[in-house]
C-alpha cells in the first residue's frame, strides 16, 4: 500500500529565514509560517484561527529563500509533513509541527515579485529556453 504525505498551503512567515551550515556542507534554513483562516459561522459572526508551523528549507532552496523572503512575506509551500519530538529543559517530552519544503514561493495576490534564475550547477543543462523564432516555417 502506498502512503502519501503531501502539504500544500500558503501563510504568512513569522520570522526571517535563519540559515545554519553543517560540518557534512548541508545547510538548512529554518523560519515560521502562520495560516489563517476566517469564515462566518452559523449566527452571521466571522471567526478566526491561526496555525503555526516551522518550515525546514534544506540545500540551495535554502539560500535563496534566506536571499529571497523575510518575515511578513505572504508565501505558498508545499512539502512533507513531519512530528518532530524532543526534550525541552525540564525532560519533558514536546511535540513540534514542521514542514520539510520542497517548494516556496511569494504569492502574488496581494504583491509583485522578480523573478531572477539562480544559475545552475549543472553547466550542460540549459539555463532558459531557446530564443522564439518568429518567422515563418512555410
Amino acid at each position: 500500500m502506498t502512503m502519501a504525505n503531501q502539504w500544500v498551503g500558503w501563510g504568512n512567515l513569522t520570522r526571517d529565514p535563519e540559515i545554519r551550515f553543517f560540518e557534512s556542507g548541508s545547510q538548512v534554513a529554518n523560519c515560521g509560517l502562520a495560516v489563517n483562516k476566517k469564515w462566518t459561522n452559523k449566527k452571521g459572526e466571522t471567526e478566526e484561527s491561526v496555525e503555526f508551523f516551522d518550515l525546514a528549507i534544506w540545500g540551495d532552496t535554502a539560500d535563496r529563500v534566506a536571499e529571497s523572503l523575510s518575515k511578513g512575506d505572504r508565501v505558498m509551500v508545499v512539502g512533507n509533513l513531519r512530528i518532530r519530538r524532543v526534550q525541552d529543559e525540564a525532560q519533558k517530552n514536546v511535540q513540534y509541527h514542521e514542514i520539510v519544503v520542497e517548494e516556496i514561493g511569494p504569492t502574488l495576490r496581494w504583491a509583485s515579485a522578480t523573478l531572477v534564475r539562480a544559475p545552475k550547477k549543472d553547466a550542460q543543462r540549459s539555463d532558459t529556453a531557446p530564443a522564439y523564432d518568429n518567422t515563418d516555417p512555410f
